[in-house]
């Protein structure tokens, strides 16, 4: 039972395959653990998601999962993907290192343009930060994960859901089957482990967790306490700040960032 209880706390299991004669990876899980946190969150947060939203942030979610599932340990990544139809910026990111996965949408204050933008940043320990931009068209966030590959990764990848909360992906190795990867659908997939040989490369977890608490709020309002006070607080002695990663509410005191600074002052 012990070892039941930590797989639990260690999140959602996926499994990672190699496809011999396809040359392919393969990347599975059963996403139902790891959307009930995310549920319980936005529970806590006073967040309500239209059914729209609620998908695209779905699908963004098991996206980020697979793929960092298919990178190497030491990669964190964060995607922050800009649809216009239906309007919204979508953030996730995934961190190797903790296994964690954590996602947030934003529908307000959402800049119109003529085109869709893929925001790829990259951190591997020990190496700079990498950015790659891609255009893509369509409002499905597994659409556009793919069109990232293709552009940016300068290889195929396809995503297709297996259940209502299970999904595989699919990335091309060197000397892939292209076309028969470029021809699979849905119902293919379904019966992928019958008809490829299938071999177990590992099996990673991850849960939905941000990390953001009460300091690196603090953190992150300094710089503005520091030259525009009366425009942070306007007279009120708290005020609600809400993680971009997350969207987690968290209660700041106009005392708490002045002795935060103050800290910094004297430390300095």
């Amino acid at each position: 039972m012990s070892e039941v209880s930590e797989d639990q706390d260690r999140g959602i299991e996926v499994r990672t395959y190699f496809a011999r004669v396809r040359n392919a990876l393969v990347a599975r899980a059963d996403f139902g653990e790891l959307y009930a946190s995310l549920y319980l969150h936005q529970m806590d947060a006073g967040i309500r998601l239209e059914p729209v939203m609620d998908d695209l942030l779905r699908e963004a979610l098991a996206a980020v999962t697979l793929h960092c599932a298919s990178r190497p340990w030491k990669e964190t990544v964060a995607w922050t993907v800009n649809f216009q139809h239906p309007l919204a910026n979508v953030f996730v990111s995934g961190d190797n290192r903790l296994g964690t996965v954590v996602g947030n949408i934003f529908t307000e204050n959402v800049r119109e343009t003529d085109k869709n933008l893929f925001y790829a940043d990259v951190v591997t320990e020990d190496q700079p930060q990498r950015r790659s931009v891609v255009e893509f068209e369509g409002g499905s966030f597994f659409r556009a994960m793919e069109k990232f590959y293709e552009q940016s990764e300068q290889r195929v990848v396809r995503i297709f859901p297996y259940d209502e909360e299970e999904f595989v992906l699919i990335a091309a190795q060197p000397d892939c089957d292209i076309e028969w990867l470029k021809g699979l659908d849905a119902e293919a997939v379904k019966t992928l482990d019958k008809d490829v040989e299938l071999r177990l490369l590992e099996q990673r977890y991850y849960r939905f967790a941000c990390g953001c608490n009460q300091d690196r709020m603090l953190a992150m309002l300094a710089p503005v306490m520091r030259h525009q006070p009366e425009d942070l607080f306007q007279g009120e002695e708290t005020i609600r700040v809400s993680c971009p990663r997350c969207g987690a509410r968290h209660t700041i005191t106009r005392e708490s960032l002045e002795a935060r600074i103050a800290t910094e002052k004297s430390s300095g």
